[in-house]
């Protein structure tokens, strides 16, 4: 079977075998998960994925350098929390 998926403002086609694998990687299974949920924190991909949190924070950080999601610090409940988005 073969799945669409969206990557900004590409749509790609691959197949089931090749989606697995893919799912398997970090980087890409953030992106997936920024693309279908938009911005969210770090600490939530960290809990959405049981990742610690030193290798959530490094696969964020290697996006970034790459330029394909962006960052922003708020302040929530008197905390600092890192919120992440995919770039437009």
């Amino acid at each position: 079977m073969l799945n669409r998926i969206m990557l900004k403002t590409k749509q790609i086609t691959v197949s089931d075998a090749i989606e697995n694998e893919l799912e398997k990687m970090p980087k890409w299974k953030v992106l997936m998960h920024l693309q279908e949920n938009g911005v969210t924190s770090v600490y939530s991909l960290s809990k959405e994925f049981a990742w610690t949190p030193s290798k959530t924070h490094s696969v964020i950080k290697q996006l970034e350098k790459s330029y394909a999601i962006k960052s922003r610090m708020e302040i929530v409940n008197g905390r600092a929390t890192k919120f992440v988005s995919l770039v437009e």
